[in-house]
């Protein structure tokens, strides 16, 4: 017997979907254990295979089809489109006839029974289940199924449950007129099937196009590198959450960017300080060995262990800036920075000048705690320190407080110096690496440029600040630093 235009059409569109899934083990096994359960109740020679036979072919089929893919994913799809399979029989039989291929149905909703329509039906609910449960071991199952999945399982118990209830309220009130209630429920399952299959398919269809900007913006990561740093990716119109994402992603592309362009510029810098100490000690050295009886060679040697101490100097910032840019956590130690600061000044005050100096320490008051490295503290003010000794002409006065700044409680450390002072545009540009005023460029007054910049560094992370503010005369430095608790200063 020929089939009819709706068979001919789904057998085609089944062979399409075979045709695409043929290179795929997954969805090879989900399509034809589909095409094999729609076979069972539509193809007059299957017909007395259903029930057992039928889910047992089903799960045959599935494997089979599977074929080339990992060996327990190959068998959960099978056994998940075998038993999805017995479920379908187990309700047809609980609830109605068995189906004949060619009979009609006098109900108003008998076309829900009818083989042209079953056979896709099923085939859908079969072919999904061994998709889903084909998935490879370990890998969760992607967003956009993951909603077409639970759109079609709410759809099925919500519009099932609601169905039933109105079957229900239906054959009371129509008992006595001879009800097939039977008859109703399973065209009731039938319609709930249909609704859940509807739904979740335009569920899948919406998320996969709401998720389209996801893989836009995943695609043009995917395709940024380090010398592409000034893409950016799509920001898709609508304000929303995938909106949002666009711009922060472009945000930390920024910033990404600019810190790419800060670390080549420090080595660039570095570089070029590590040449001229090493430099000078080659010149220095290749001209000893050329006239060896003309050189004054205590003089020659001490020149080169300035050049060297230069050098090693140099490197030990550099070092530091690379741990102090690292992610190693930061110590808790309570440091005194009144004790500290006081040390400081006594050293400072016995240091061999060219010109007398005089450091003063203001008065001091009660203790004044923080929490952090005493390494990295002490460093911190001998930067500031030692900048304002380089600079003073007679006199720096140094004192520590502490007080309450914005509602919190910190320490403040002032040096000043009676210095030629910083102009107000350069007071942030002292702070950068490598950066020096023109007026200590000259190597023996004026250091790398790494001071202050360290000095900042560790201020910073020490959830503090260091800054310079105004002056009548020379330059005035001020830290703040989060002061300890009551509990830190009773332990000391």
């Amino acid at each position: 017997m020929p089939l009819s235009a709706d068979a001919g059409a789904t057998t085609g569109f089944r062979l399409l979907l075979l045709r695409r899934a043929a290179g795929d083990p997954r969805a090879r096994a989900a399509v034809a254990a589909g095409c094999a359960a729609g076979a069972v109740v539509f193809v007059p020679p299957l017909l007395q295979i259903r029930g057992l036979p039928g889910v047992v072919l089903v799960a045959l089929v599935a494997w089979a089809a599977g074929g080339g893919g990992w060996p327990w994913p190959r068998l959960r799809g099978a056994l998940a489109a075998g038993g999805m399979t017995a479920v379908q029989f187990a309700v047809r039989s609980r609830f109605g006839a068995p189906l004949d291929a060619y009979g009609t149905n006098k109900s108003v909703l008998g076309v829900l029974e009818t083989p042209p329509f079953v056979s896709p039906l099923l085939g859908i609910t079969v072919g999904v289940t061994a998709w889903l449960s084909a998935g490879p071991s370990g890998r969760g199952v992607p967003l956009r199924n993951r909603f077409a999945l639970v759109a079609y399982i709410a759809t099925l118990f919500a519009f099932s449950a609601v169905l039933w209830i109105t079957s229900m309220m239906a054959v009371g009130k129509g008992a006595s007129d001879g009800w097939d209630s039977a008859r109703l429920e399973v065209e009731l399952l039938y319609l709930a099937q249909v609704a859940a299959v509807v739904i979740g398919t335009v569920a899948w269809v919406t998320a996969g196009r709401a998720l389209r900007p996801v893989d836009a913006i995943r695609e043009e990561l995917e395709d940024i590198t380090l010398r592409s740093l000034d893409r950016r990716v799509p920001v898709p119109r609508g304000g929303d959450e995938l909106t949002r994402l666009a711009l922060t992603t472009n945000a930390i592309l920024v910033r990404l960017e600019r810190s790419t362009e800060l670390q080549q510029q420090f080595i660039g810098d570095a570089s070029h300080e590590l040449r001229s100490p090493v430099a000078a000690v080659r010149a220095s050295l290749e001209s000893l060995l050329a006239h060896p009886e003309r050189v004054d060679w205590p003089t020659a040697v001490r020149s080169a262990l300035q050049e060297l101490e230069r050098l090693q100097g140099l490197s030990e910032d550099l070092l530091l800036l690379a741990r102090l840019d690292g992610t190693a956590p930061l110590p808790r130690d309570p440091v005194n920075l009144t004790d500290l600061v006081h040390d400081l000044v006594e050293e400072h005050r016995h240091l061999r000048r060219s010109h007398p100096l005089e450091i003063r320490l203001g008065a001091s008051g009660p203790p004044a705690r923080v929490r952090g490295s005493g390494i990295q503290v002490e460093r911190m003010l001998r930067n500031v320190l030692g900048n304002a000794c380089r600079y003073a002409e007679k006199e720096i006065e140094v004192a520590v407080r502490t007080e309450r700044h914005d509602g919190v409680a910190t320490v403040r450390i002032d040096v000043r110096d009676d210095g030629p002072g910083i102009p107000a545009t350069d007071r942030e540009r002292v702070f950068e690496r490598f950066s020096r005023l023109e007026d200590a460029r000259a190597r023996k007054s004026g250091g790398a440029g790494l001071g202050l910049a360290i000095a900042r560094e560790i201020a910073d992370r020490h959830g503090g600040t260091l800054r310079f503010t105004d002056a009548p005369q020379g330059a005035h430095a001020v830290c703040r630093l989060p002061a300890a608790g009551p509990r830190t200063a009773a332990g000391r």
